[in-house]
């Protein structure tokens, strides 16, 4: 099951959601509308009304004038499926790609399932990262988006519409108010709001469309009647022009109309309906089960061959059938026409819905059209049926990144339908681990297990050690993959590189270096062979770890860095090898005191990073981006990062997560001055401790429960008392290679020296700390334990001439700055520039050239120059020193 070596774009798009509804004869020129948003410079039109006012239309006829314009604009249909990034982000590439052809192609996963989990959220960065340097025009209308209720998609068009530069819009026709922040937008002036009051036909449009458009003779008196009882509501008028068409006593049917009691729109379709033949309408209900269909589908579900002719009868009748615009001769029906005959059709032919869906689904998926053909085999009941078609397209699913849907099918299958389709089992627990269900994936590799036969068992080998290291099971993963290289058959060289990468894991956390690189040889030697860069991120970042926990900090910035690099040459920025690279550079890179480069990684990385990471660079990214705020005078941002690590280890049942947050949030309190919430922070972290293992892991390197009680005890001044403790885990620290953690407890053990009044001891352990610290050049590692580092250097004037007085003095201004807390004001403006021109913004005012920002951000300097263009564009300055002043302004700095 594990796929070969080729690249995979994912499963085939459905055409149908790219295009626009075509129009049938001639409408009425919403003229109003149209001249309010020409005249709108608002980047993000909100077309907001209940069903039936003509949204749609209304968009179609700004597509229109756009393009007439010279305007690129797209066109994509939302539906109730793309509540899930990994589906709604390849149809945003393909819609988009057309009009702005220097988006280049969606990008495809690599050959290996490992690759396919980051491809949902990386797709979706690449896509927003790509549209951040094109400053071409464009417009993008987004219909019935009130479908849209994932909190990550709605986060995505957040981030899509705040991105867009002057020129660039983005047009969304909604039900009802969708979850953006339609607040700030509005304050901003990025918001023009087309509201259900301009979308109702005043009486002029009522008399252009039912005597122009329509050709039906009334007076004008009649008409005013009919707008009134109507109340301009279009589809009430389109309706009603239906049921008036052919009638020679339209006021005798107007005075009917106006002793109508209930709902006016199902009376009126209800009227219409009863006009029809028999045939005409039975084939109206029976293809209301379609979202679109072509005459070919309609012939084969209603096993009929004049489905052609009814159609072609159906838009000459105006019977609220659209064209779609795109190839082949498909329809939709408007949404609440189609709901009228649905409820028509269940009420009077219940019987024969599950054969139409049974036949529809097997065009569909002759047709390749899976998507669509499993949700008719659902809706059939046929639980057969969806099983068969799940275990032909699966996989493909899941590795172009829809790993919801997949789970969401498999959730309506019986247990024996699965076991008896391994491929399903495999896939949907492939899908299961990726979206961190993780108790779901255990009861699905158990079936795996004890149903697969021998083509399955690299796929329950990948899946039995990837599921273990993301529980934080790393004793399990180790143990699987040792079992796994003894096995009879030999392992493909992509998965011998994965397990040897966990048994170096393993060898590393056991303190065991040098095994942990013999393996990590290996691992190389056979991902090297198959090109698998995911593999080779976790051989080249392991091997970093390594360089880090025994204090080479610069071999492992060296290391990571050129692991980035490579992933980037390799057009896989965003795919689920960079987050693990750019937590483990941002760590690097703040432990040696660049915090604003580390800020820039985590600042793009970060939801990527929650997304694919193992819980140990989930801690250390999130502690990282805590610290970084409170540098930064945010103390509730710093808070939110550690709520959300929090928020993760209790959503995924890891504990570690939740008491590594705890353990940050002791330590903010002591920044704070605030003991006893320390104490009771550092008390709920205790209690989340998980048992003790044989391994010690690597985010506990520098902040485990040992160090926290530590630093406690200093800053309450009653450190004498962890003295012998504090030399204890100093020498199994030095014992187990961990020279890092050394040095932050030698650091530890002057300042507790120093509180019981010895400076003598003081002296000599801040001399041993320090030495190690200038050779490594770090800063942190003193920085982030303040606790009494000033006085100490301020006392201890025979310090040797050995240490560099600038190095001395960086460490007391970064003292001095971990202990100050600020409050960080928030600007009403904040989202006018995107987080990407926001931190270049902000470099820019620190003094970083175009040459600097290009290499801290790993992009060309002609990327930095496009997006100070889109920053002097949207701030309306000219150039850089005029954006920071206005930056400033505006509280954006």
């Amino acid at each position: 099951m594990l796929p070969g070596n080729d690249p995979f774009s994912g499963p085939p798009l459905n055409p149908l959601k790219l295009a626009p509804p075509g129009e049938i004869g001639p409408g009425v020129e919403r003229s109003a509308i149209a001249a309010t948003w020409a005249d709108s410079r608002a980047a993000v039109t909100l077309v907001c009304a209940p069903a039936g006012f003509g949204k749609t239309t209304a968009m179609r006829q700004l597509l229109v004038a756009a393009r007439q314009h010279g305007v690129p604009a797209a066109w994509l249909n939302i539906d109730s499926a793309d509540n899930d990034l990994g589906r709604i982000t390849p149809y945003l590439w393909a819609v988009l790609h057309p009009v702005l052809p220097s988006l280049g192609e969606a990008p495809s996963t690599g050959p290996w399932i490992d690759a396919s989990r980051g491809l949902a959220g990386g797709s979706a960065r690449q896509l927003l990262d790509v549209l951040s340097r094109v400053e071409a025009p464009f417009v993008l209308f987004v219909d019935e988006f009130e479908l849209v209720k994932d909190s990550n998609v709605l986060s995505l068009f957040s981030e899509l519409a705040f991105s867009l530069a002057p020129g660039q819009r983005l047009v969304l026709g909604s039900r009802h108010k969708p979850g953006l922040p339609l607040g700030r937008l509005r304050v901003q002036q990025r918001l023009l709001e087309i509201d259900a009051a301009m979308l109702r036909f005043s009486t002029g449009e009522v008399r252009d469309y039912i005597t122009g458009c329509r050709g039906i003779g009334m007076a004008d008196a009649d008409l005013g009647e009919l707008q009134a009882r109507t109340e301009g509501w279009p589809a009430a008028l389109q309706l009603a022009a239906s049921a008036l068409a052919g009638r020679a006593d339209s006021r005798a049917w107007l005075q009917q109309l106006s002793g109508a009691s209930g709902n006016l729109a199902e009376y009126l379709a209800e009227d219409v309906l009863s006009r029809l033949s028999e045939p005409h309408r039975r084939f109206l209900l029976r293809s209301s089960i379609f979202e679109a269909f072509c005459p070919q589908l309609c012939d084969a579900a209603f096993e009929c061959t004049d489905s052609a002719d009814w159609i072609a009868q159906s838009v000459r009748d105006n019977l609220f059938l659209l064209p779609i615009e795109a190839e082949g001769d498909w329809y939709r029906y408007h949404p609440l026409f189609r709901q009228f005959l649905r409820a028509q059709l269940s009420r009077t032919a219940a019987p024969e819905l599950a054969g139409l869906h049974v036949r529809a689904a097997h065009w569909l998926a002759s047709t390749a059209r899976y998507a669509q053909a499993i949700a008719h085999a659902s809706a059939a009941g046929d639980t057969a049926l969806t099983a068969d078609l799940l275990e032909r397209c699966g996989m493909d699913y899941v590795r172009g990144g829809q790993m919801t849907l997949v789970v969401q099918w498999v959730d309506t299958l019986p247990q024996a339908e699965l076991e008896q389709r391994p491929a399903v089992l495999a896939a949907a627990a492939y899908a299961m681990v990726f979206l961190h269900r993780y108790a779901g994936a255990e009861r699905l590799l158990g079936a795996l297990e004890k149903h697969a036969g021998a083509s399955h068992e690299e796929d329950i080998t990948v899946l039995r050690v990837m599921l273990s290291a993301w529980l934080d099971r790393m004793d399990d993963a180790v143990q699987a993959a040792r079992a796994a290289l003894v096995g009879a058959e030999p392992a493909s060289p992509f998965v011998s590189g994965l397990l040897h990468n966990a048994i170096a894991y393993g060898d590393m956390l056991q303190g065991r270096f040098v095994p942990a690189r013999h393996a990590l040889l290996q691992a190389k030697r056979e991902l090297e062979s198959v090109n698998a860069i995911y593999g080779l991120t976790y051989s080249a970042c392991i091997e970093g770890m390594i360089d880090m926990l025994q204090g080479n900090v610069r071999d492992g910035l060296a290391r990571f860095s050129a692991m980035l690099n490579r992933i980037i040459a390799a057009g896989q920025r965003y795919t689920s090898s960079a987050p693990v690279a750019c937590t483990l550079l941002a760590e690097a890179l703040y432990e040696l005191g660049d915090c604003a480069a580390a800020d820039a990684l985590l600042s793009e990385y970060l939801p990527l990073i929650r997304d694919t990471c193992l819980p140990d660079h989930l801690i250390v990214a999130h502690r990282l981006a805590a610290r970084i705020a409170w540098l930064g005078g945010d103390a509730g941002k710093a808070l939110d990062q550690l709520n959300t690590l929090q928020a993760l280890g209790d959503a995924r049942g890891i504990a570690r997560l939740s008491m590594a947050a705890a353990i940050d949030r002791s330590r903010l309190a002591l920044l704070a001055g605030d003991i006893s919430s320390a104490r009771h922070a550092l008390a709920l972290a205790a209690s989340l401790a998980p048992p003790s293992g044989t391994l010690m892991r690597y985010s506990d390197d520098l902040d485990d429960l040992e160090i926290a009680g530590f630093r406690i005890a200093l800053v309450a001044t009653d450190a004498a008392a962890d003295v012998e403790c504090m030399e204890a885990a100093l020498r199994h620290a030095e014992s187990t290679g961990r020279a890092r953690r050394g040095v932050r407890l030698a650091w530890l053990l002057a300042q507790a020296h120093h509180v019981a009044g010895r400076p003598e001891q003081a002296q000599m352990w801040l001399e041993r700390a320090l030495a190690q610290g200038q050779a490594w050049q770090v800063h942190r590692i003193f920085a982030d334990e303040p606790w009494h580092l000033v006085p100490i250097l301020a006392s201890l004037t025979s310090l040797p001439h050995v240490f560099d007085p600038r190095y001395l003095e960086r460490l007391v201004q970064a003292a001095q700055v971990s202990s100050q807390s600020g409050t960080h004001r928030r600007s009403e403006q904040e989202g006018l520039l995107s987080p990407r021109e926001l931190q270049i913004i902000r470099r820019v005012a620190d003094g970083h050239s175009n040459k600097a920002l290009a290499r801290l951000l790993f992009v060309s300097e002609n990327t930095i120059e496009t997006h100070l263009r889109r920053i002097n564009g949207k701030l309306g300055t000219g150039n850089r020193m005029q954006a920071v002043a206005r930056a400033r302004e505006l509280g954006l700095l």
